[in-house]
């Protein structure tokens, strides 16, 4: 189901134990040469509803709010970045307005790697302020996937970053009218060290600032031109099917009861 498609009524209806309300979270930044500047919302927004209808029992996905923490984008042209707090008061006002309603299970689904730190610390603070009367979860869905992504990509470590052979193959599937392969650049960025990686798969113990700008000139990080419609099919049902595992377990996490939230 889509949110923004539901009257007032039907919403009343819903069952607030067992509906897994999804709220996508990209942003809206540059994807190189050749990929819209809408990527990361569009593919997370995409994935969720793909999920959604895999699922086991009802599930409605909000409509996303667009923007995201992209401060290291803002040297192109186009990106555009909310602050940490703000994505964090937005969030947590859309979540607040859902519990208050009386749904009892919702699920970030994030498609973009700069709001990383932020759904952490959400995850953690709505998770408290809500106790009891709600259970909250955030995810990244490439990382929620990652083992079976890793074992169909052909790039290389580093090949898959940003406007990368993941990303191009991805919208690829669900829009190739937005792709402009012939304008795709491929880039390997060295990060500068052996501590730091740029691969959407990769990880790192240690967290700093990279801007994309002197990473690559393009903006790309990865390898476009590996990117197939057919390998896009590939990777979103993989990641599709993934997190509609995850909705489907979640949904018979356990919820406190009669508890309130420790305060401090």
């Amino acid at each position: 189901m889509r949110f923004e498609e539901l009257t007032s009524p039907e919403v009343a209806r819903l069952d607030r134990d067992k509906t897994v309300l999804v709220l996508p979270l990209g942003s809206v930044e540059q994807h190189g040469n050749h990929m819209p500047i809408g990527t990361d919302t569009l593919l997370a927004h995409a994935v969720a509803l793909a999920a959604a209808e895999r699922s086991a029992d009802k599930v409605a996905v909000l409509p996303p709010p667009w923007y995201g923490f992209s401060a290291h984008h803002l040297r192109f042209a186009g990106s555009i970045t909310l602050k940490a707090q703000t994505l964090m008061a937005l969030t947590e006002d859309i979540v607040g307005s859902l519990v208050g309603h009386g749904f009892r299970r919702i699920l970030i689904v994030n498609g973009h790697g700069g709001n990383g730190g932020v759904i952490d610390v959400l995850a953690s603070t709505l998770g408290h302020k809500h106790y009891g009367q709600a259970r909250i979860a955030a995810l990244t869905y490439f990382q929620l996937a990652r083992e079976q992504i890793a074992a169909l990509r052909r790039s290389a470590a580093g090949g898959m970053g940003h406007a990368c052979e993941f990303e191009t193959a991805m919208v690829q599937h669900i829009r190739p009218d937005l792709v402009k392969m012939e304008l795709a650049e491929t880039t390997y960025p060295d990060p500068g060290s052996r501590y730091l990686t740029t691969d959407l798969l990769g990880g790192s113990a240690v967290r700093t600032y990279l801007d994309f700008a002197d990473l690559s000139p393009s903006g790309t990080l990865g390898d476009p031109s590996l990117a197939t419609p057919e390998m896009g099919a590939k990777f979103f049902d993989t990641a599709a099917g993934a997190l509609a595992a995850f909705i489907d377990d979640f949904r018979r996490w356990a919820i406190a009861k009669d508890a309130q939230p420790s305060q401090g």
